[in-house]
């Protein structure tokens, strides 16, 4: 048993030093990404965490001083809760602000890129008026006159995605009665 014991301890301490680094890699992907809570998200932050619960059970199994391993093994699953916890306040806080929220989209002009989605997703944009779009999204950026009515554009904030480069911006297309004939989101 103690050769098994021994080579279940090293496994331990590696996967421990990969358990690190994939949770350092979680929070940037999460940030960078904008990622928010789902079942995939969920999934694939807890599953680092079941099998380091899995390998310490192991352990517990074949050892001798089963006391003094528990309390080992305590202090190592306190340890490993913290980026776990971590990782899951970084979804939840970018669930929150991926939700359209009036006040932050008037006042936080570069966030408006993750409100954005759901802003489509919620109000139906085709057919409202200029008056209402500007009561729901305040000022536009900018306004200019198309060949079918007028365009106006809202700066959503710097683009979404891996290394952003460009900005994004919802561009409105009115009609000649005022009202929205078609959106859609348009990068620099």
């Amino acid at each position: 048993m103690g050769f098994l014991s021994a080579i279940l301890r090293g496994i331990l301490y590696v996967y421990v030093c990969l358990y690190i680094l994939m949770y350092l890699a979680f929070m940037f992907i999460i940030g960078m990404a904008h990622t928010s809570l789902s079942v995939t998200s969920v999934f694939v932050i807890v599953m680092p965490f079941v099998l380091l619960v899995m390998i310490q059970k192991s352990i517990l199994y074949v050892a001798k001083n089963r006391n003094e391993e528990k309390k080992q093994m305590s202090g190592v699953l306190i340890v490993a809760l913290i980026p776990l916890i971590v990782c899951t306040a970084q979804l939840s806080m970018n669930t929150y602000t991926s939700k359209f929220n009036q006040d932050r989209w008037l006042h936080a002009e570069d966030k408006r890129v993750h409100m954005v989605d759901d802003l489509i997703q919620k109000y139906k944009l085709t057919g409202k008026s200029n008056e209402e779009i500007t009561q729901l999204l305040g000022t536009p950026t900018e306004t200019r006159n198309g060949e079918n009515g007028v365009i106006t554009s809202y700066y959503l904030g710097t683009e979404r995605g891996f290394i952003p480069i460009d900005s994004e911006h919802l561009v409105l297309q009115f009609d000649k009665d005022g009202r929205v004939l078609k959106y859609k989101v348009q990068r620099d």
